[in-house]
Formats: C-alpha cells, sequence, structure tokens
C-alpha cells in the first residue's frame, strides 16, 4: 500500500490548491474521487532508484508510492463539536496528516485575514476534540458495564482514562507512552491524535523565504510539528514542466527541490521510512519499510512466501553497485554481504532475497 498522507485545512487555507500542485506531472493530473475526498498517487522520486534502471534497464521500472488526500471537512452535524468527528473513520486510515495554513494573506470567507499560528492551533484542537469525544463515549460505556457488575474492561478503563486526562490537557496521545500490551488494546481505536502530523504553510511567492513565519514556527515548534514552505500557484506549474524547464524554473526562483520531493522526504523522515531496492532484467523496485526492520520482514514487503522460507539476503549497498557496475565486481571488493535473520536493513541496500520455496 502507497503512503496515506491526508491534507487537513481550515476554509481557504489553499489545501485543495496544494493538492492540485502536489498531483499535477507534465501528462495532466493524477487524480480521482472518493466520496466528497480526492486521492492523487504520485511515483516517489529517488536519484538512487533512477540509476539502478539506468544500470539494469529493466522491463519494469517500479518507484515507491504516496497517495496525497485532499479531505473535504463537512459542516459539523447536529450534537457533534466538529467535522473531524464525523469523518473519524475515514481519518483513521492516513499514515500522517499534513495541515495546510493560509499564509498567503488573503482574507478569509468572515473578511478576516487568519493568523497562521491560530489556524494551526485550532486545528490541533479539533483532532483533540475528536478523539477526547471517542474517548468518553467508550469510558461511559464501560463504567454502565461496570455499574451492572460486568468485568473484564478494568485495565481498557485505566488506559482511556490516561488518554481522557491528556486530551483534556488539550496534549495529542502521541506524546503518552504505552507498553505494547496498551497499545494492542487501544489500537482499534485509530486515535487521530496519535498519527504523525507536519505543517504545510501556503505562501505567496514573496513569501518562499519564509519571512513573517515565526509565530507559526514557534507553534508548531511547541508541538513538536515540522513546518514545509510552499507556494501553491507556483508548485503547480513547476509540477508540469519537464526536467530540463523545471531545472531552470527552480534556478530562477532560487528553489532547490520541488515541494513534492521536500514533503515526500519530510513525511519518510516524520514516519521512518526508508527504502530498499530489488533489481533485475525484468525489475528494479523501490520497497518502503520503517526503520529498524529486519531482513525476514523486508522479504515479506516483496512477497509472504519470501518471509516465510527466508534464508539470507545478499545485500550491497546502492552506493558502490552504482559506481562498480555489478554484483561481481562487488562481490570481489567484498562489499556484497550475505545477512541472517536477525540483520537489520538499511536505507538503499540492494537485496536479493535467497529462500525456501
Amino acid at each position: 500500500m502507497p503512503l496515506m498522507l491526508f491534507l487537513i485545512g481550515a476554509p481557504r487555507a489553499g489545501k485543495t490548491a496544494v493538492f492540485d500542485a502536489l498531483t499535477n506531472t507534465p501528462q495532466g493530473p493524477h487524480c480521482f474521487v472518493k466520496g466528497a475526498h480526492r486521492l492523487g498517487t504520485v511515483k516517489v522520486p529517488d536519484t538512487r532508484l533512477a540509476g539502478l534502471r539506468e544500470l539494469y534497464q529493466p522491463k519494469k521500472y517500479t518507484p515507491a508510492e504516496v497517495t496525497f488526500v485532499d479531505v473535504a471537512l463537512p459542516t459539523p452535524a447536529a450534537g457533534e463539536s466538529n467535522s473531524f468527528s464525523q469523518l473519524n473513520a475515514f481519518l483513521a486510515d492516513a499514515d500522517a496528516f499534513a495541515i495546510v495554513v493560509q499564509a498567503f494573506g488573503e482574507m478569509d470567507y468572515q473578511g478576516q485575514t487568519p493568523s497562521p499560528a491560530q489556524q494551526l492551533e485550532s486545528l490541533l484542537l479539533e483532532l483533540t476534540v475528536a478523539d477526547l469525544e471517542k474517548v468518553e463515549k467508550r469510558l461511559e460505556k464501560i463504567e454502565q458495564e461496570l455499574k451492572r457488575g460486568l468485568k473484564g474492561n478494568e485495565a481498557e478503563k485505566a488506559i482511556l482514562d490516561r488518554c481522557k486526562v491528556q486530551l483534556e490537557a488539550g496534549q495529542p496521545l502521541r506524546d503518552l507512552t504505552f507498553t505494547n500490551e496498551e497499545e494492542k488494546r487501544i489500537s482499534s481505536f485509530r486515535f487521530l491524535t496519535q498519527k504523525r502530523a507536519l505543517v504545510i504553510a501556503n505562501v505567496g511567492e514573496g513569501g518562499l523565504d519564509g519571512s513573517g513565519l515565526e509565530p507559526l514556527r514557534a507553534a508548531a515548534q511547541v508541538h513538536q510539528l515540522d513546518v514545509l514552505v510552499f507556494c501553491a500557484p507556483l508548485e503547480a506549474e513547476i509540477a508540469t514542466l519537464d526536467a530540463e524547464a523545471q531545472a531552470g524554473f527552480l534556478k530562477d526562483y532560487g528553489i532547490a527541490e520541488p515541494a513534492r520531493v521536500r514533503l515526500v522526504q519530510a513525511a519518510y523522515r516524520l514516519l521512518e521510512l526508508i527504502s530498499f531496492f530489488t533489481v533485475g532484467p525484468d525489475e528494479v523496485r523501490a520497497w518502503t519499510i520503517r526503520s529498524g526492520t529486519l531482513a525476514p520482514q523486508a522479504a515479506g514487503k516483496v512477497h509472504s512466501d519470501i518471509e516465510r522460507g527466508f534464508i539470507r539476503a545478499e545485500t550491497v549497498p546502492w552506493e558502490p553497485l552504482l559506481r562498480l557496475k555489478s554484483h561481481a565486481a562487488c562481490r570481489e571488493q567484498a562489499l556484497l554481504r550475505l545477512e541472517g535473520k536477525q540483520y537489520v536493513v538499511q536505507d538503499g541496500d540492494v537485496i536479493d532475497f535467497r529462500f525456501n520455496a
């Protein structure tokens, strides 16, 4: 499954414009509709994988993918405090949230110029309230069961009581530490504030240097969130250019990389994700795993049969393979390794899994 990055934001923050910029390509937009929401899956740019494709000239080339989701927030229903409560089940599918705040200085639908920092605090509070409502409903049910003499949920109640205290203090659940057993007990709730998040400051062309964003950065730092500066109209134009024209455009504006690349890289860091590669004449492919994944579990990403029958992993870093042009040359220089079940896969490993069929 591709990495799922959900874009959320206040009205007129430019969330949809950011989504359009992220999913545009020289061949046109890549998106589809799911209910009121729009989803767009794009290939993860990786110069390492591109180099391996050039080396092997495979029949098939498969980069990693990320799906951006333009979340349509409805008006809160009667009896519900915010729109996130209505979308709880849908939002729970996110791997991480990208919180879009309006920083280009235009007035909102109320005729006010919103503070980016206040927008961020408001959205974080809405996520917190949505989780708190879920916790309170479950605690109410458990307490009713206990009054009727039904036992067995005391441990769950103790965990949810901790969650309630944290949420009532306006703090996300990702800041709490849970044991493995506690994580299992609350995993079905799929709390929104347990998910990682980052901030997209949607600026005008004059704000590309990040000037004026100090209050937003300070607010984000309190919540340990990274801030990415993004000019949606400019990035949308960049995304539709071919590689040569794009390079010149970026140079003219003093931009090192398209925001799409920076956002994907930030999401990978946020979620502690890395890539390993499989190569050959049939296919060159990138696989996304969590940092710290052992070789058999990485093999399971390729196929469950490979994990079950895992024997060893023939591994070489991508850089010497590209430099020396072949596995044989890497083996001659003792750069090719045979690793067992306790090997922790490293970012950029090129792996050939050996297994019993």
